[in-house]
């Protein structure tokens, strides 16, 4: 784990060339910067605008419920990356390490504005009061709340909710909301009635084996796959281009959507593979080329894989990153020098 974390540094050392760089890492025998997730977040050495990377671990990065209160960017390696893994199988040949970085959960309060999660494990985020959030390529095993306040411009992009949803408390006012490309899988969904003004946008989302429906109010709402057995509330929204699993009840002004869909035959599915490998389009399907134009991709795949920034397996983020690793297992005593062979790619 030393030789891996001190390469991944080499490799990322460019990413951020003017905000400091800090490791966390609560390995073992590991030396790094911090152990657990509250205490670099709290240190007064991190100043808003630092980047922490956060390490594989299989002990879960402490948060002690705090709130954040600077702005950071949080990197992680990704997530389902153990094909052995009976659980949540992974991808193969993606990350030298096998393991994700699990943070627990903690709210993000109003002086985080601007912060952003890229490739990390959530287990749990609640909002309160902030604006400018962002969240890319990360797993989420709790829910995303909304808590408290008016909460303004938070992205959601290629994330994978693992029977977790988004929601928010009924006080809670939410505007620029957007959520496209990501997996609600096992009764993902999102809940949010209370969005207002114009620039809502939910769109090339994948829900698989979900029971409740959607409610979102004053959204965009295209270009996505609603795999649950209820019905959605979708007032006063723009509904164009999606599929449903259920006969949906939709108004007039909605287009060229698909009620009643077998999703067996949209969705590879299978009881095999990673879980988000399972939600990529079968050959064949009716969600093929089937959804409403965007940017400059028309007639793009509905769904999580389609559209101009499509869902990465695994949330592997997008700064280069080690797949292949080789270590002798013993170093003689004297010998002057070590071969360590590995090899990168870039994420883009």
């Amino acid at each position: 784990m030393k030789q891996i974390s001190f390469l991944l540094l080499i490799l990322m050392a460019g990413f951020q060339s003017k905000a400091k760089v800090w490791r966390i890492n609560n390995n073992a025998g590991v030396v790094a910067d911090y152990t657990s997730f509250y205490d670099a977040c709290t240190s007064t050495a991190v100043a808003a605008g630092d980047t922490l990377y956060v390490e594989p671990s299989t002990t879960d990065y402490a948060t002690n419920s705090f709130t954040l209160s600077k702005r950071l960017v949080v990197i992680g390696p990704g997530y389902f990356l153990d094909p052995a893994n009976t659980t949540t199988p992974g991808n193969a040949g993606l990350q030298v390490a096998k393991i994700d970085s699990r943070i627990a959960w903690f709210r993000v309060g109003a002086a985080a504005a601007g912060s952003g999660f890229l490739g990390v494990t959530l287990q749990g985020i609640y909002l309160t009061s902030t604006n400018n959030i962002s969240f890319e390529r990360d797993l989420f095993t709790g829910g995303l709340y909304y808590e408290t306040g008016t909460e303004d411009n938070i992205s959601i992009r290629k994330c994978f909710f693992n029977g977790q949803n988004i929601s928010a408390a009924n006080t809670v006012t939410a505007t620029n909301f957007v959520c496209e490309n990501s997996i609600f899988y096992n009764n993902g969904y999102i809940s949010l009635p209370n969005l207002a003004g114009s620039g809502n946008i939910v769109r090339n989302n994948s829900n698989i084996n979900g029971a409740n429906g959607w409610v979102l109010h004053n959204a965009y709402f295209v270009n996505n796959i609603i795999g649950c057995y209820s019905q959605s509330d979708l007032t006063s929204c723009t509904i164009k281009n999606n599929l449903f699993q259920v006969a949906q009840t939709l108004p007039g002004t909605a287009t060229a959507n698909l009620v009643s869909q077998d999703m067996t035959t949209i969705y590879v599915g299978g009881a095999t593979g990673s879980l988000d490998s399972r939600v990529v389009l079968k050959s064949g399907s009716p969600a093929i080329a089937a959804g409403l134009t965007v940017g400059t991709v028309s007639s793009p795949d509905c769904g999580a894989y389609g559209a101009t920034d499509p869902y990465r397996l695994s949330g592997i983020p997008n700064i280069p990153s080690i797949y292949s690793l080789t270590v002798p297992t013993s170093i003689p005593s004297g010998t002057a020098t070590v071969n360590i062979t590995f090899s990168s790619k870039n994420n883009n």
